[in-house]
Formats: structure tokens, C-alpha cells, sequence
């Protein structure tokens, strides 16, 4: 492991300010200010996510990945469906994963004609079916290969270019230095790093000293990535690893209002109170419909319970109304549980003060990727 200062060592009272706004991230043309973006996650990053990062002061959002090799075979429609790009309001990040250069480039020049402000090559993924795929960290060990797949898809498209990647496979270091340098040479814009190994997955603790050992090796923008949790963390990984631009995963999951804290955090201004119970129902009402007019009220209300879940972290004491909502067969249901929302949570909440500790709320899951 590289040596350097893990990222639970500063007392959080001590960095929730910086001494000056982090300055705007450039990536190609496009400037990118407070430089703080929603991470690209498995069945999360729709459009609606995409929708909630921007309001919440985000100038860069990511679509979900999807496989260049099924983009050009028989699963395109599939592939656009999950994307979901029509007439999006720009810049968005269109998002990628493979192991055949050919179908990579081509994926990338189709995702540039719809509308793609940037594209990005995810070899960050350690998911298993993945990884066998030879997709996400399964390239950072292929050099040669990767060298060929960053040139096609460069000499392929004109908007810019972007990698994510793991700190490595197994240990710290080697294979991230040798992708950064790759990028540079290649013409790529920027790089993004997840300051885990392939081996860690989403577990344990992620090593920054990887972000600013990766900064020192390369010219390109490096946007750090893994226990971003808030706005002590994020402004924390700036002023102590140097990165560009900081992007947060599982934490904005079912709390985007930290995406809100964090731009504030970078543009030097004080971080705003928390959600109140109100807001955060407002944002589950408002998710849930969107979910619903997007892809139907059947399909949009199964796919919207994991949100419901992740929303529901902030009132553990409230699983009879998370239960409730779980099992909503229609909007109007939906709609009818929540009128009584903050009448129910607070009913649970002064419960659950007289019975006193209970059981943990649920924990975040993971979502496959990041």
C-alpha cells in the first residue's frame, strides 16, 4: 500500500473549509464548475438521478454504463433504453464498458452522434460477470490492449475522452500509474480514479495517497473517487491529495442533498443545513413520479424501490412507511402514503425515543458499481 494518510486521519472539525473555491475542472472544451459530479452506478444513474445531480449543483452528470458489444449487436435497443439521452439537456457523460476495441469505437462515434458531451471508458468495474467479460478492472491489466482501445475510440470521436479506474488489482499502484500515463499519451482529457483495488471491491477503507502519487505522474485532470461521504471528506481529499474534481457514489444514494453540500463545500461557501423531513419526502413524491412518467407506473414503481430503501436510511425508526411504500402498486397509492408522511414519521420517531435503541436502519447496498 502507498504511504500516506488514509482517509479517516484529519479530524473532520479541522477541514470544512478551504482557504480559497476550488478552481473550475476543465475537460476538453467544457468547464466544470464547482467541480463535484454524481458517479456513474448500475441501475441508478437514470435519467432522473441525472435530473436531481444537476439541481443539486452538479455541472457534469453520468449515464449508467453500458456494453459497447451490445451496443453494436442484438441488445442496441436495450443499451438506449438504459441510457436514456433523448434531447437531455447537455453536458452529460456517456459512460462505457467492453474489451473489443472495434465495438468500442464505433460505440463511442454513436454515443457522440446522440448527443454525448463526453465519453467515458469505465475499467473500474469489479463486478464479476464483468471482469469475466474482460470489461472494467479487467483491462488494467492489459496494457497493450487498453494502448489500442484508447486510440480507437480517440481517433473515433471529437468530444473529449475520459478513463475511470481502480487503484489497482490486487495492491496499490502499478497498474494505475501505467493507465494515467496511457491516457496522457493517448490524448485522453482526464482520468478518474476509485481509490480501492479490484480485490477491495466496495469494501474497506479507500487509500487516497493513490490520487495525489497518480497526480504527480501525469498532466491530465484527476477526479478522485471512494468514501466521498460529504463535505468534510470531499473538501479533505482536495486540500490533502490535490484532485481536480471530486465524484461521489453510494453516499448521494438516497440523499442527493449531499451532492448540494459538497458544490457548496468547493465553491467556498458555507455547507447548507440538512434536508428536512418535508424536503426529503418532497424528493421521494417527485423521484417517484418521474420513475413512473419515464418508464411506466408498473415498471418506473418496481425499479423505484431501491431508492425507497436508500431514502428511508434517514428514518430508520419508519419501516412500517418504507414498507408501505415498497409495496405501492400505483402512484396515486404512493401518493396517499406520503400525505401522511411526516404525520407517520414523526409518530415513529417519539415511539421509538420511549422504547429506546433498536435495530440499525439499513445499510447502503451495493449497486454494482461505481
Amino acid at each position: 500500500m502507498l504511504a500516506g494518510m488514509d482517509a479517516t486521519q484529519t479530524p473532520e472539525s479541522e477541514i470544512l473549509t478551504l482557504d480559497r473555491p476550488v478552481p473550475p475542472l476543465r475537460i476538453g472544451p467544457w468547464s466544470f464548475w464547482p467541480p463535484v459530479f454524481p458517479a456513474p452506478m448500475c441501475g441508478i444513474s437514470d435519467r432522473a438521478w441525472r435530473q436531481f445531480g444537476r439541481e443539486m449543483g452538479c455541472p457534469l452528470v453520468y449515464t449508467q454504463m453500458v456494453s459497447a458489444e451490445a451496443m453494436t449487436r442484438s441488445g442496441r435497443d436495450k443499451s438506449w433504453s438504459i441510457l436514456d439521452m433523448f434531447v437531455e439537456e447537455p453536458p452529460v457523460c456517456a459512460q462505457l464498458f467492453g474489451g473489443e476495441p472495434d465495438a468500442l469505437a464505433d460505440s463511442a462515434a454513436a454515443l457522440e452522434r446522440a448527443g454525448a458531451s463526453i465519453i467515458d471508458l469505465n475499467m473500474g468495474c469489479p463486478v464479476n460477470k464483468v471482469v469475466k467479460a474482460n470489461g472494467g478492472a479487467a483491462l488494467m491489466r492489459q496494457p497493450e490492449l487498453v494502448r489500442e482501445i484508447f486510440a480507437r475510440i480517440r481517433a473515433a470521436i471529437k468530444v473529449p475522452f475520459t478513463v475511470k479506474f481502480r487503484a489497482g488489482w490486487e495492491t496499490f499502484g502499478d497498474e494505475a500509474f501505467a493507465i494515467a500515463r496511457l491516457a496522457e499519451q493517448e490524448g485522453l482529457d482526464a482520468v478518474c480514479i476509485h481509490a480501492r483495488t479490484r480485490e477491495q471491491k466496495f469494501k474497506g477503507a479507500a487509500d487516497w495517497s493513490i490520487l495525489s502519487a497518480v497526480k504527480r505522474e501525469t498532466r491530465l485532470p484527476v477526479i478522485g473517487n471512494g468514501d466521498v461521504k460529504d463535505a468534510a471528506s470531499a473538501v479533505r481529499m482536495v486540500r490533502e491529495h490535490g484532485v481536480d474534481g471530486v465524484m461521489v457514489g453510494r453516499a448521494a444514494m438516497g440523499n442527493p442533498w449531499v451532492l448540494r453540500e459538497i458544490a457548496a463545500a468547493l465553491r467556498g461557501e458555507p455547507v447548507p443545513e440538512p434536508p428536512s423531513i418535508d424536503e426529503r419526502l418532497d424528493m421521494v413524491r417527485r423521484h417517484a413520479r418521474i420513475m413512473a412518467m419515464r418508464k411506466g407506473e408498473h415498471r418506473g414503481l418496481i425499479e423505484f424501490r431501491k431508492h425507497v430503501v436508500q431514502y428511508f436510511r434517514a428514518f430508520p425508526y419508519a419501516r412500517d412507511l418504507k414498507t408501505k411504500l415498497v409495496a405501492a402498486p400505483t402512484l396515486a397509492e404512493y401518493e396517499r402514503i406520503l400525505d401522511r408522511g411526516r404525520e407517520l414519521i414523526e409518530e415513529y420517531a417519539a415511539r421509538a425515543a420511549e422504547e429506546g435503541p433498536s435495530a440499525e436502519g439499513d445499510a447502503a447496498e451495493d449497486c454494482g458499481c461505481e
